[in-house]
C-alpha cells in the first residue's frame, strides 16, 4: 500500500508538470507591427499565424499547441494592427482573441452588477486594397473574440474570404467593401456543411454589389451548399448602398437563425434591392430544404425596395419581430415581399406569428393561411396606422447602455397597439437565445397571484424591457441553520483568501466588494438567529424594474437590493389554503394555533419567517404572508408576492467522543454524551421558545434521548435515567444523565467502541456517533517495521508537485 501511494503520488507530479507546461500554449502577440520573420524579439500576428501552423517558433513567437487536433490561441493586446503585406491565410484552425471587454474593477453600468462590459479595444484594420483573414483555399476554422475588423476590401469577402467554419463572438466588421459580393462576409461551402455563428457583433459600414454583410456559395461539389448560419444579439446597422442589391444574401440548402438582432438604416438599390435575400434567381438557387429562421428582431428603418424578398422554396419561420417602417422614401417598398410582386401561395411552408406588421397597408406580403393561423396568443399586431416614435425609440447609439449595440428601446402606447406583453407563449419558440439583445433574460413564468396585470410576458423585437415583479414562493422550508451559518463562514473565508492571492488580482475590487457585504451579513445573522427559522432573500427571486436614464432615453436595469426598493411584510397565517378576491388573499381553516411570524430584518436585509412555539407544521398546513417590493425613486411602481412555508424538524448531531480508561479507575468511566451532542440545526439553545425541550423525555420528564445500537461484549454499563424510545423504537430502552461503563475483566487491554444516536423532543434519531473507550492500560511498547519517520526525497516532491498543480489549477 505504501509503494502504491508514492507512485501515485509521483504519478500526480507529472500530472501536475504537464500542465504546467500546457499552459505555455498561448501564443501572445507582442507588436502592432506587420511583420514577418525578419525580427526575433518580436511576435507580430501575421508570424503568429504561421507558428500555429507549423506548430514551430517563428519570428519572436513560441509554437502555440502542437496538438494538431486543437486550434491554437492567439492573445492580441489592446490597440490597432494595421496590416501592410496582404490579407492573413490562417492554414490551421486559430482562436484570435482581443484584450477582454469585461472590466472586473468597476460596474457595469446597465445592471449595477460586476464586471463592467466596454467598448472594443482591439482593431485589425486593412490597407483598403487587401481583405483581412482569407480560408477559402485553406478551409481553416477561425474564431474571433473581442475583436474588430476594419477597411479590408476585395472582390470576394471584403473582411473574411471564409473556407471553413467561422466564429465571431463580441466582434465587429466595420466599413470593409466587396466588388462583387460579401462585404464583410463571404461563405465558401465546400466540402460540406459549414458554420457560420456571429454573436454580439456589430457589423456596420460594410458595401458589396451582393449581401453587402453576408453571401455565400450556393453550390458545392455539384449539389446544393449547406451553409448553416446563427446571428445571434447583433446590430446590422448602416450597411449597403445605393448600387447593392442586397444586405444578407442566402442560397443553396442554407440553414439560418436570426435571431435577437438589430437590423435597421442599411441601404439597398430602391428599385430592386433587398435587406434580406432568399429566392432563386439566375444561378444563385435556393434549395427547396432551406429554412430560415427570423425571431426576436427589430428591422426597421431600411431604405430598400424589399425587407424580406423570398419565394416557394424551402421553410420560412417569422416570430415576434418589428418587420416594419422600412423603405420610408421608396415607392412600392414593402417589408416583406414575395417573388416578383406574385401573390404568396398557401402552400408555402410559411409560420408568421407574434410580429409587428403594416398589414392593412399591404406592406408585408405573406400567405393568408399563416396569417389565419396566427390568432389568439399567436396574433400579429397590424402597425400600419400607427407612427413608429410611438412604438419605438430613435437608435440608440452604441454605449455601455445597449453593449455597444445600437438598437431601439420599445416604447408605452397608451391609444394603441405597442410591443408590450403581447404573448404568454414562450417568447423564445424560435430562437436559440433566452435572453433579449442586451442579454438582459427573458422571465414570464412568474405567477403573481396578488397582481397578475403586472405579469411579464413577451415583447416584440430585440429587447425585453421587465417590470419589477415579487415573484410568488411556493415552498419555503427551514434548513440547518448551522449549515446555513458554515456555508457563509466559507464564503466569506474564500474571498479572504482571493483577496490575497495574486491569481485572483483582477478580481480583487469585486471580491473586496463581496466581503464589505458578506462579512457584516454573516455577523448579523449569527446575531438574529431564530428558532426552526427561514431566512429568504426578497430580491433573489425578483425581476427589476427598468427606468430610462436621462434624456437621451437610455435604459437600465436598477439594482435589486434594500438601497433601492422599500420592502414591507404582512402575516397571513396558518391554514391549508389561500383564497384571492379582488386581490385580498384571506387563509382558510386557520386554528387556533396560528403562531406565524412574518417580518422583515433591515440588518439582515431578508424576510425572517417563524413561529413563536418552534412548532413543526402539521400535514396539510401552509404558513402564509405577503412581501411587497417598492422603488423608492418612483413609490408607484410596486409588486407583491405570496410566500407560501412549512416548518420542518431538523435532525439532531450526535457527536463521537473518546474517554481514556486505565486501571488508575479500574476500567471504569462515567459519561455524559448529550453534554457534546446538540440540535443546533433547530437553532442554538438560547432560541429555543420557552416551555420547549431539546430532547425526547420519559414519562418523569427525564431526558432519556441516548439510543444504544451496539455494546461491546464484555463492557457493562449502567444510566442514570431511562425509558421507552420513541415511536417506532418504543420497544427499545433510551438512556439519559450520567452512564457509567465498566470493563468486566479488569486485565483487558482492549478498546471499546459503543456506537448510539440521539433523539430529539419530537423523536427524531440523529447521526450514529461512536463512543470510544480508549484503554491506556495496554502495552504500547511496540514498533512498526516501517512507515514511521521519513517521508523520502520522492514523497517531498510529491507534495511540492501538488502544491503547485493546485495554485495552477486554481488559476
Amino acid at each position: 500500500m505504501k509503494n502504491y501511494k508514492k507512485g501515485l503520488l509521483a504519478l500526480m507530479v507529472l500530472s501536475a508538470m504537464s500542465l504546467m507546461a500546457a499552459e505555455e500554449k498561448t501564443i501572445e502577440v507582442n507588436t502592432f507591427e506587420d511583420e514577418n520573420g525578419e525580427n526575433l524579439d518580436n511576435c507580430s500576428l501575421r508570424e503568429a499565424i504561421f507558428a500555429a501552423h507549423k506548430n514551430a517558433a517563428f519570428g519572436g513567437c513560441s509554437a502555440g499547441d502542437t496538438n494538431s487536433t486543437q486550434a491554437d490561441v492567439i492573445q492580441l493586446k489592446e490597440g490597432t494592427y494595421k496590416l501592410t503585406r496582404g490579407e492573413l491565410k490562417p492554414e490551421s484552425a486559430v482562436d484570435i482573441r482581443g484584450a477582454t471587454r469585461y472590466n472586473y474593477d468597476q460596474r457595469n453600468v446597465l445592471t449595477d452588477a460586476y464586471p463592467a462590459y466596454e467598448d472594443l479595444k482591439t482593431f485589425i484594420v486593412g490597407d483598403g486594397i487587401h481583405r483581412i483573414f482569407n480560408t477559402a483555399q485553406t478551409f481553416a476554422n477561425l474564431d474571433l473574440t473581442d475583436v474588430a475588423l476594419k477597411n479590408g476590401k476585395a472582390d470576394l469577402g471584403g473582411a473574411i474570404f471564409s473556407g471553413g467554419n467561422l466564429s465571431l463572438n463580441r466582434s465587429a466588421i466595420l466599413d470593409s467593401t466587396a466588388v462583387q459580393a460579401g462585404g464583410a462576409i463571404y461563405a465558401l461551402a465546400q466540402n460540406g456543411e459549414r458554420t457560420l455563428t456571429i454573436n454580439s457583433t456589430l457589423l456596420q459600414g460594410n458595401k458589396a454589389t451582393k449581401g453587402s454583410v453576408l453571401a455565400m456559395d450556393c453550390v458545392s461539389n455539384m449539389s446544393d451548399s449547406k451553409p448553416v448560419l446563427s446571428l445571434l444579439q447583433s446590430s446590422i446597422i448602416k450597411n449597403g448602398a445605393t448600387d447593392n442589391q442586397s444586405i444578407l444574401d442566402f442560397c443553396g440548402n442554407v440553414s439560418a437563425t436570426i435571431s435577437t438582432n438589430t437590423i435597421a438604416q442599411n441601404i439597398a438599390n430602391p428599385n430592386n434591392g433587398s435587406v434580406i435575400k432568399a429566392i432563386s434567381e439566375g444561378n444563385n438557387l435556393l434549395s427547396q430544404y432551406s429554412n430560415i429562421v427570423l425571431a426576436n428582431n427589430t428591422i426597421v428603418e431600411n431604405d430598400a425596395y424589399t425587407g424580406l424578398y423570398y419565394d416557394k422554396n424551402g421553410t420560412k419561420q417569422l416570430g415576434f419581430n418589428v418587420f416594419a417602417y422600412n423603405g420610408k422614401n421608396i415607392a412600392n417598398s414593402k417589408s416583406c415581399r414575395f417573388i416578383n410582386n406574385a401573390k404568396p401561395d398557401d402552400e408555402l411552408s410559411f409560420i408568421a406569428f407574434n410580429n409587428a406588421l403594416e398589414l392593412s397597408a399591404s406592406k408585408c406580403d405573406l400567405p393568408k393561411s399563416a396569417l389565419d393561423e396566427a390568432v389568439d396568443d399567436y396574433r400579429n399586431v397590424d402597425v400600419s396606422n400607427t407612427v413608429m416614435s410611438n412604438i419605438l425609440s430613435n437608435l440608440m447609439p452604441a454605449s455601455a447602455y445597449n453593449v455597444f449595440l445600437p438598437l431601439y428601446y420599445p416604447k408605452r402606447y397608451s391609444t394603441g397597439y405597442d410591443l408590450f406583453d403581447v404573448s404568454s407563449i414562450n417568447c423564445n419558440t424560435f430562437s436559440t437565445v433566452s435572453a433579449d439583445q442586451r442579454g438582459i433574460q427573458r422571465v414570464i413564468d412568474a405567477t403573481l397571484l396578488l397582481t397578475p396585470d403586472q405579469r411579464n410576458l413577451c415583447e416584440i423585437g430585440s429587447v425585453e424591457v421587465m417590470n419589477l415583479t415579487a415573484a410568488d414562493v411556493q415552498d419555503l422550508k427551514n434548513t440547518s441553520l448551522v449549515t446555513l451559518v458554515d456555508s457563509y463562514e466559507k464564503i466569506v473565508d474564500q474571498l479572504k483568501k482571493d483577496i490575497e492571492d495574486p491569481n485572483f488580482k483582477q478580481y480583487k475590487i469585486a471580491n473586496q466588494d463581496d466581503l464589505s457585504e458578506m462579512e457584516p451579513y454573516l455577523n448579523s445573522l449569527k446575531a438574529n438567529l431564530k428558532y426552526r427559522a427561514i431566512y429568504f432573500d426578497p430580491f433573489k427571486l425578483a425581476l427589476a424594474s427598468e427606468k430610462t436614464t436621462d434624456a437621451s432615453g437610455n435604459q437600465i436595469v436598477k439594482r435589486l437590493d434594500a438601497d433601492h426598493y422599500n420592502v414591507s411584510v404582512k402575516t397571513l397565517g396558518l391554514g391549508t389554503d389561500l383564497v384571492i378576491n379582488s386581490g385580498i388573499p384571506t387563509v382558510v381553516n386557520t386554528g387556533a394555533d396560528s403562531d406565524l411570524v412574518c417580518e422583515w430584518n433591515s440588518s439582515l436585509k431578508q424576510v425572517v419567517l417563524y413561529r413563536t412555539s418552534g412548532a413543526v407544521s402539521a400535514p396539510g398546513v401552509i404558513g402564509y404572508c405577503t412581501y411587497t417590493l417598492t422603488d423608492k425613486e418612483n413609490p408607484t411602481v410596486t409588486s407583491s408576492g405570496i410566500l407560501k412555508s412549512t416548518f420542518n424538524n431538523i435532525a439532531p448531531v450526535a457527536v463521537s467522543d473518546e474517554y481514556s480508561i486505565s486501571s488508575n479507575n479500574n476500567l471504569t468511566v462515567s459519561v455524559n454524551p448529550l453534554e457534546n451532542d446538540h440540535d443546533h440545526g433547530d437553532g442554538p439553545e438560547n432560541t429555543v421558545p420557552a416551555g420547549k425541550k431539546i430532547w425526547f423525555q420519559n414519562a418523569l420528564g427525564q431526558n432519556t434521548a441516548i439510543k444504544f445500537d451496539t455494546i461491546p461484549a464484555g463492557l457493562n454499563f449502567k444510566a442514570e435515567f431511562s425509558g421507552p424510545c420513541p415511536e417506532a423504537y418504543a420497544r427499545e430502552t433510551c438512556y439519559g444523565g450520567n452512564i457509567e461503563f465498566s470493563v468486566k475483566n479488569n486485565l483487558s487491554q482492549f478498546d471499546y467502541p459503543v456506537k448510539y444516536s440521539v433523539f430529539d423532543s419530537e423523536g427524531t434519531e440523529s447521526n450514529q456517533a461512536t463512543i470510544t473507550l480508549k484503554n491506556v492500560a495496554k502495552n504500547t511498547n511496540t514498533s512498526s517495521s516501517g512507515g514511521g519517520g521519513s517521508m523520502g526525497v520522492l514523497g517531498v516532491f510529491a507534495l511540492m508537485g501538488l502544491a503547485v498543480f493546485r495554485r495552477k489549477s486554481k488559476a
